[in-house]
């Protein structure tokens, strides 16, 4: 018993670079080789694509605000192309939007992306109104009139010019609001748009965000709830099983390392644990001598 627990204590003093060595091949080694796990969609998940299928078939445009950047997006952005892949499989019409500066150029990019997987005719099929400042006043104000808050998309064109905004006037003739965020605005939304008009939205946020959440969608001012990597993995899961797309994309490839590394970590923690315990026995055990 006496070199199990000397064993234990030496292991307890490892040189932390041991320990980061652990971590970093728990999170390369999965990214190296064809080893996938699947998420399996769980009831939230379920719920939001259904929220999303009932705005898909309403036959109203579907509002998509984005609002992350370059820290959230190895997160938020496999939600996001998730989202947007279901939207544009319908043929439903989406109008792209954020209130968030740094995320116009790669919403920009997700949409050129996609215009060329889906053939869509920019201004008929989706538009992008850029960016709007004044989120609070903007959230409140499209619920009249959303030209009087973007007077022009994003590449300078009225909007009464664009096709699609011929028969939107407001917040109330889009069919959902989905907003991808890793900030507060989704309960902005909540206060300064749901409550006053009413509309269906759709959250797609980070897991440290969603705590602040799930109070709203348990009273039904929220619709739908996507939260963090691991909710983007199971709605990529459901949109295999549905045929949307053909295979899983960042946020099921993210779950092995993210699995790894955090069953290293526990690991570590119990062999610590237990090594700081043995040398307490073994000191007991020197003492009483």
């Amino acid at each position: 018993m006496s070199r199990i627990a000397m064993a234990l204590t030496r292991l307890s003093n490892l040189d932390r670079r041991w320990i980061f060595l652990v971590i970093l091949l728990a999170v390369a080694l999965p990214l190296l080789t064809p080893v996938e796990f699947r998420a399996s969609p769980s009831d939230e998940t379920l719920r939001f694509d259904d929220a999303l299928q009932k705005a898909i078939d309403s036959g109203k445009p579907i509002m998509v605000d984005v609002d992350f950047g370059p820290q959230t997006m190895a997160e938020l952005e496999p939600v996001l192309l998730a989202v947007m892949h279901r939207i544009f499989t319908s043929k439903t019409k989406a109008i792209f939007f954020t209130l968030s500066p740094d995320a116009t150029a790669p919403t920009r990019r997700y949409l050129a992306r996609m215009e060329k997987q889906y053939n869509l005719n920019y201004g008929e099929d989706y538009v992008f109104l850029g960016y709007a400042s004044s989120f609070a006043y903007t959230m409140y104000g499209m619920g009249t009139s959303i030209e009087t808050y973007f007077h022009s998309d994003d590449r300078g064109t009225p909007i009464r010019r664009i096709p699609i905004m011929a028969n939107v006037e407001s917040i109330k003739d889009v069919s959902a609001v989905v907003n991808i965020a890793s900030n507060a605005f989704p309960k902005f939304w909540i206060q300064y748009g749901v409550a006053a008009f009413g509309f269906d939205l759709l959250v797609g946020c980070t897991a440290v965000n969603a705590t602040d959440l799930y109070p709203y969608l348990q009273t039904g001012q929220l619709k739908g709830l996507l939260a963090g990597g691991r909710a983007g993995a199971e709605y990529e899961t459901l949109l295999v099983e549905k045929g949307v797309i053909e295979k899983t994309g960042d946020a099921t490839r993210g779950l092995a390392p993210q699995s790894l590394a955090l069953l290293s970590l526990l690991a570590l923690i119990a062999v610590g644990n237990a090594g700081y315990f043995a040398r307490k026995r073994l000191d007991k055990g020197v003492g009483a001598r």
